[in-house]
């Protein structure tokens, strides 16, 4: 049976749906066997976890592990794993010198959604892996709170498993890099803190409700993983349908447009359904639009020639300003499967790289620092509008694009910076056509053009190709610019 985050939204509701839920609350510890035993006192216990639930058995959720190489590439086609079955992993396709991709989903989901085959799918292009994909269907249905409890037991048979790849196929647990989306990443987390020397964690968009602001032992946090990266794609308000960690929680956390919602995740409903060309996918990306884009930036960025590359920066307003690039050796990164090329220094954690993505696939964009330096007119007049202008390089254009979504002030001798995206790269940056209009009301006639005459001075616009640091130095002209006049820059000095 399919199953989606459709229902995420009313998770908190979820969360005392049953008696039996309730009555479950009242035990303080339960314990699994060779899996140890799991309290919800000590650091489970909190504002942020009202309810607190002890997790399921293993054997009521029923976690399994599905094995896919390049010789079982197909979906339909892997091998199943168990952590106490060593004969079944030895008669496997799985090798203990090859690296090892784990992949695990989240709330309402199971280990057949599209996504992680997708996913899959991509890691096999790539390179020579064993990619085990978490099916935990039986413990991820409603109500949350009981998932956010299986959570921990799934964590732990995971960390079963991984340890007996290392004593039964010699595999290395540097080698090991776990994927978990929602729910998933704080899976990987507990996975993590069970297995020494765990090699890395891609936590995509980590669920919020239950583990923002807790514990570290209760969330994903740098510790389980020698490299933990993580994306942040709806860090928003759960008031708001925001159902991701804002909280930084990696040595290195991505957030792509802010981290709250995503471009292309604020369309009309019937033509997102359209679009996507059935009810269960309009209605899941309707309701779970941003949190979803995790995995689909995941995705996209393992194959992509584009980097995903971010900007580390104290704020997002500051990146929009300009104030991030050119790139440095240690203040550029890449989000998604390649974030393990740019990794901090040793000891240093939570360190925040902002970019910018498309609405629709690819997502992927490249990114220019634009900077104006506005000279002085005669008059001395701050005038009010917006900018636009088109980078026009060597393979191609970024086409004419507005540098503010609303009109700003236009102060004479100040330099305004702004960072504009492209599909595709455009190579080395050749020319500049750049335009503005003023911000005219009918109400306000000290507005309208017809009447007063509008102009600015443009001294000199910088160009910075975010994903090479190449820069270009425009000169500007002599002539001031009425509002809506383009002009062509050529010359640099």
């Amino acid at each position: 049976m399919r199953t989606s985050g459709v229902f995420l939204a009313f998770l908190a509701l979820c969360g005392s749906a049953r008696a039996r839920s309730v009555a479950q609350d009242k035990r303080s510890t339960v314990c699994y066997d060779d899996l140890g035993c799991f309290s919800t006192g000590g650091a489970f216990t909190s504002l942020f976890r009202p309810l607190n639930l002890n997790p399921q058995s293993p054997n009521s959720i029923n976690p399994r592990f599905l094995l896919f190489t390049r010789e079982n590439p197909a979906t339909g086609s892997q091998q199943f794993l168990r952590y106490n079955d060593y004969n079944g992993l030895e008669m496997s396709h799985f090798k203990g010198s090859r690296p090892t991709k784990v992949i695990c989903h989240g709330f309402l989901e199971n280990g057949f959604v599209d996504w992680m085959n997708e996913m899959k799918d991509e890691l096999l292009k790539n390179g020579d892996y064993n990619v085990v994909l978490v099916d935990w269907g039986g413990g991820s249905g409603i109500p949350y709170t009981q998932a956010t409890a299986n959570t921990r037991v799934v964590g732990a048979v995971l960390a079963k498993l991984l340890n007996t790849m290392q004593t039964h196929a010699d595999a290395r647990p540097e080698d090991m890099h776990l994927i978990g989306h929602s729910l998933g990443a704080h899976i990987c987390g507990y996975a993590g803190e069970r297995t020494p020397n765990l090699g890395r964690i891609s936590g995509m968009d980590p669920a919020d409700p239950y583990f923002q602001n807790t514990d570290v032992s209760v969330r994903l946090d740098p510790s389980d993983a020698k490299f933990v990266d993580v994306m942040h794609t709806n860090g928003d308000s759960i008031l708001a349908l925001g159902y991701g960690m804002k909280q930084s929680c990696g040595h290195v956390d991505y957030f792509p447009n802010e981290g709250l919602n995503q471009p292309g995740c604020d369309a009309n409903p019937v033509t997102t359904m359209l679009t996507e060309g059935d009810i269960y996918e309009g209605a899941k990306q309707i309701v779970a639009c941003s949190h979803l884009r995790a995995y689909q930036y995941y995705t996209e960025s393992i194959n992509s020639r584009c980097p995903f590359q971010g900007y580390s920066c104290k704020s997002y307003a500051d990146y929009q300003r300009g104030l991030c690039m050119p790139c440095t050796s240690t203040n550029c990164g890449y989000m998604g499967f390649h974030a393990d090329r740019a990794k901090p220094p040793a000891g240093q954690t939570l360190k925040a790289y902002y970019l910018q993505t498309g609405k629709t696939a690819p997502f992927c964009r490249y990114h220019y620092q634009v900077d104006i330096q506005f000279g002085t007119l005669p008059s001395g007049k701050t005038e009010k509008g917006t900018l636009s202008i088109n980078v026009i390089g060597s393979k191609g254009e970024t086409g004419q694009q507005l540098l503010t979504e609303d009109p700003m002030d236009i102060q004479q001798g100040h330099t305004y910076g702004f960072v504009l995206t492209s599909t595709h790269d455009i190579g080395d940056v050749t020319q500049l056509r750049f335009s503005w209009t003023v911000d005219s009301h009918w109400y306000n006639p000290l507005t309208w053009s017809l009447i007063f005459h509008h102009a600015i001075h443009v001294s000199y616009i910088d160009v910075i190709n975010g994903e090479t640091s190449a820069r270009k130095h425009f000169c500007g002209f002599t002539e001031e610019i009425g509002s809506e006049i383009s002009k062509l820059l050529s010359k640099t000095c």
